[in-house]
This record gives structure tokens, sequence and C-alpha cells, in this order.
């Protein structure tokens, strides 16, 4: 199986959670493209992603952390592939504002805009939704709502397992589900 994990704003490709998991498949397993640049450019990196995707003769699925969380979701979606998506920041017109004021309205409009298309169109059979105790994103209100047609899994970890927005003991809970996907 072929990996991409999708960093969240003001991350990046070697975020802790892409290391870890770059550390439990091999490096040559995981592609982690960069978000951290314009709008236009994101577009185009999703339509590259999606046709890289569709063309694999592996099967994919993407793990995408808070906003890219809601990016794996809709790559995943248009793609036909899997995803894991970990504190999801799948409402961004609530969420993006919380964060910081820099992001241009234009760009969380984009954002929402994903949003409600991957809401409307996903395969549950192809989602897995991770979250924790994050301060940043009520998940009762925010994130179980979202995935009222149900998905794969919906798991909510204890505090000793794994927490907050940044998803503290990533490591451990993903390598136990490597193991248990075999």
């Amino acid at each position: 199986m072929k990996y991409y994990y999708f960093h969240g704003y003001g991350s990046s490709p070697s975020a802790c959670k892409a290391e870890a998991m770059r550390e439990i498949l091999g490096a040559e397993n995981i592609s982690a493209p960069d978000f951290n640049v314009s709008a236009e450019e994101v577009s185009d990196l999703f339509d590259k992603l999606i046709d890289e995707i569709k063309n694999s003769n592996d099967e994919v699925c993407i793990a995408g952390s808070s906003l890219g969380g809601l990016f794996a979701l809709y790559v995943a979606t248009k793609a036909g592939c899997k995803a894991i998506l970990l504190n999801p920041a799948l409402m961004p017109m609530v969420i993006v504002p919380k964060v910081t004021e820099k992001v241009p309205v234009s760009t969380v409009i984009i954002a929402q805009k994903l949003s409600l298309y991957a809401y409307e169109y996903y395969n549950k059979d192809n989602i897995s939704v991770w979250v924790t105790d994050d301060p940043l994103i009520n998940h009762n209100a925010l994130t179980k709502p979202y995935f009222y047609k149900g998905v794969k899994e919906y798991i909510e970890f204890d505090t000793d397992t794994a927490s907050g927005h940044e998803f503290t003991g990533f490591k451990n809970v993903f390598e136990k589900y490597i193991k248990n996907n075999k």
C-alpha cells in the first residue's frame, strides 16, 4: 500500500506525524506534498495528486491532519482511495479564524467549498476518522455531525493514548493500525 501524508496549516511535509509514518513504513512508501503554497498551486497539486492516485497500481491511503484532513477527504473522494482523518478541520469557516487572521477570506471560502463537495460525495467505506481531546476543534459539534452518513471507523482516543490538536501519541496509534491492517 502507498501512503500519503497531508499536513495542516502552518505545518510541513516533515511534521512529526509524517516522520512517524516514514519510520514505520519506510520513507519510500510515504509521499508528503507541501501545501504551504498559494491557493492556485494547491488546486494544481490536488489535480496532480488525484491523477497520480487514480493511475496508481497500488492501493492508496491518505492520512491528513487538521486542514490536511480536509484536503485528504477531498482528494480521497475524487480519487476513490482510503483516508485517515486526524482531528480534521472540516469546517474551515469556523476553525481558520481561531488560528490566524493571515489567511485570505477567499482561501477560506475555497476550503469551505472543498468541504461541502467532500461532504456530499465521500465514500463512507473508505474513511476513518481519529479524534482526540482537541482544544481547537470541538469534534462533537464540528466533526461528528459531518459524518451523519457514517464512516468505516470513528475513534475518539482517550488522553492516555493520544491528545491535543497535534495528536500527541500518533506514532503508537498508527503503528497499531498498520499491524492490525496488514
